[in-house]
């Protein structure tokens, strides 16, 4: 009777080969064909896999990615205007002082405020196409909503409105030509490397000061096109364009369309 009691534990403790259930607990035995079981627990933002065998217990957590901060990138600006003769166009922006960052309320420079980003703008070639480009981009190293910095160059006397941009074109043809230009005329552009960690989780605004003419008007931006536009942006309401660090952004001046794509 002790045989037969000891026998039916067996059976009902372990997996046969004749198809009865797997067992929930480790079986061990002449006639078991599992040695060893495998449990998955969730654990706040990583799964542990925990394996039991007779003797020993091991625990592999697979490992997380985490995007770099403080990381400078490479950043372009595109907006699309038709523009007169003698002017010419800047961007300001940085964080919107009205609806994400509060504390930028009332500041004036850019070098302390915590809405303005740093930057360092790049050189789109030589010739006479740039030499406002290249005057005005010496000493701006924020993106800011005050105008020139201190110490920011001039062109010919004429104060910087901000950070400058050039009128660019699509053709190969022409001395404003630029390879990152898709699209065609009169696309105004800055290339510069910025600070993503100083940014709103990637993303910054920006608006356009055109000479002789003043600040575009307010802007709803839609959802942006392109590959990179699609993500979701961690706020809206701002009334102005939203660009991406890291990544070429395409605007269309006084207009709320947008189009962002990578490099």
């Amino acid at each position: 009777m002790l045989l037969l009691s000891h026998l039916l534990l067996v059976m009902t403790s372990c997996w046969l080969v004749s198809g009865q259930s797997v067992p929930t607990v480790p079986c061990y035995g002449p006639d078991c064909s599992v040695t060893k079981s495998t449990t998955e627990s969730i654990t706040g933002d990583s799964t542990s896999t925990t394996s039991t065998t007779p003797s020993t217990t091991t625990f592999t957590t697979p490992p997380t990615t985490t995007p770099p901060s403080g990381s400078i990138q490479r950043t372009v600006v595109f907006i699309y205007k038709v523009t007169q003769p003698n002017q010419d166009m800047f961007i300001r922006g940085g964080i919107d002082s009205a609806i994400v960052r509060p504390i930028c309320q009332g500041d004036q420079d850019a070098e302390t405020s915590k809405c303005a980003i740093s930057i360092e703008t790049n050189s789109l070639g030589t010739g006479t196409s740039w030499q406002k480009y290249d005057a005005w981009r010496i000493g701006d190293t924020k993106l800011d909503w005050y105008g020139a910095q201190k110490g920011q160059g001039t062109y010919n006397g004429a104060l910087a409105q901000g950070t400058p941009m050039a009128w660019t074109t699509d053709n190969p043809a022409a001395p404003e030509y630029q390879p990152l230009n898709k699209w065609g005329d009169a696309h105004w552009m800055v290339d510069f490397d910025m600070d993503c960690s100083e940014t709103e989780m990637g993303w910054f605004d920006v608006k356009a000061f055109l000479t002789n003419f003043g600040w575009e008007s307010d802007i709803v931006q839609y959802p942006c096109s392109g590959p990179d536009g699609s993500d979701p942006t961690p706020y809206s309401g701002t009334k102005n364009h939203m660009a991406r660090c890291g990544f070429i952004n395409r605007f269309n001046f006084n207009a709320g369309s947008c189009e962002i794509i990578a490099f």
